[in-house]
C-alpha cells in the first residue's frame, strides 16, 4: 500500500513539475511561479552588474540571488526523483542518469552548481558566475514559443547546415583572396588569413566595422562582391526559418483541427447550402 501511495505521489510530483499538464491547475500554477522566480533571477543577475544598484541595492540583490537558487535547489532532486514516472526513465538507476545528461537536466544543474561549489569546497571561481546566465534557458521548458523555435530549428537543421557550409566556403574563400591581394600593401593589417577571417566574417554580414579595409583596387572590387554576395548567403537561412514556421504554423492548425474533430465528432457538409454541420448537431431518425 505505501509502495504504491509513493508511486502515485511520484507520479503527481512528475505531473506538477512538467509544464502545464492539461486540466491541471496546480501544475499550471508552478510553471507560472517558476517562470517568474527565473525572470527574477536573470533581473537580478542584469541589474546586479549596474554598480550604483549594486551598491544600493546589495543586501536585496543577495537575498533575492540565495531565494531563486533554494526554489532551483528543491526544484532539481524533485525532478531526479520524480522522472522515473517517466516510461523513457523507468529504472530506478539508468533511468535517473539518463535523465540526468538531457539537456534540460544538465542546465537546471549548471545554474546552482556554483553556489554549492562554494558552500562545500571552499572554492569561489569568479568565472562560473557566467554560468547563471544560463537559467534564462530554463525558460524553454515553460515558453511554447520558444519550443517552438528549437522544432523549427530541429526540422530544418538539413537545410540550414548547408546553408551554413555555402557561408563558411564563401568565409573561407574571400578571406584567403583578400589576404593574398591586401597582405603585401598592409602586412600589419592583414597578418594572416584567420586574422583577415574576421574582415570577412563582418563583411559577409554587411555590418562593416571599419577595422580592416582593402586600400587597393583589387581589394576594393573584391569586397564589394564579397558584401553583395553576403546579402544573399545570409537570405537563405532567414527563408528556411520561415519556410520552417509556416509549415509548424500549417501543423499546428491542422492538429487543432484534428483534436477539435475528435472532440466534437465528424464534420458533414450539406448537399443544399453546402453549410458544415457536426456529427453532434445532426438529427438522426432513428
Amino acid at each position: 500500500m505505501a509502495i504504491m501511495d509513493i508511486s502515485a505521489i511520484r507520479k503527481r510530483v512528475y505531473l506538477i513539475l512538467e509544464p502545464t499538464y492539461k486540466g491541471d491547475r496546480i501544475s499550471y500554477w508552478f510553471d507560472v511561479f517558476i517562470t517568474a522566480v527565473i525572470l527574477l533571477s536573470i533581473s537580478v543577475m542584469v541589474l546586479s552588474s549596474v554598480s550604483s544598484l549594486s551598491a544600493r541595492y546589495s543586501l536585496l540583490f543577495k537575498i533575492v540571488f540565495l531565494f531563486t537558487t533554494l526554489v532551483f535547489s528543491i526544484e532539481y532532486p524533485l525532478r531526479l526523483w520524480s522522472c522515473t514516472s517517466n516510461p523513457s526513465y523507468s529504472h530506478p538507476v539508468r533511468g535517473r542518469l539518463a535523465w540526468a545528461l538531457t539537456p534540460f537536466a544538465l542546465i537546471d544543474l549548471i545554474v546552482v552548481f556554483p553556489f554549492y561549489l562554494n558552500i562545500f569546497t571552499g572554492i569561489n571561481l569568479t568565472g562560473l558566475v557566467v554560468l547563471r546566465v544560463f537559467r534564462i534557458f530554463k525558460l524553454v521548458r515553460y515558453s511554447d514559443s520558444i519550443n517552438m523555435i528549437v522544432r523549427v530549428v530541429k526540422a530544418q537543421r538539413d537545410m540550414l547546415i548547408t546553408a551554413y557550409l555555402v557561408l563558411f566556403i564563401a568565409l573561407i574563400s574571400a578571406s584567403t583572396l583578400m589576404f593574398q591581394i591586401e597582405q603585401p600593401g598592409q602586412p600589419e593589417v592583414f597578418t594572416s588569413i584567420p586574422a583577415t577571417m574576421w574582415w570577412g566574417i563582418v563583411t559577409l554580414t554587411t555590418v562593416g566595422y571599419g577595422d580592416m579595409v582593402p586600400m587597393t583596387a583589387p581589394g576594393k572590387i573584391l569586397g564589394g562582391c564579397i558584401t553583395l554576395l553576403g546579402i544573399g548567403i545570409f537570405a537563405l537561412p532567414a527563408g528556411i526559418l520561415a519556410s520552417g514556421f509556416t509549415q509548424e504554423r500549417e501543423r499546428r492548425t491542422n492538429a487543432k483541427k484534428k483534436e477539435q474533430q475528435e472532440h466534437h465528432g465528424e464534420v458533414y457538409l450539406c448537399p443544399h447550402c453546402k453549410a458544415e454541420i457536426r456529427e453532434s448537431d445532426l438529427w438522426r431518425k432513428k
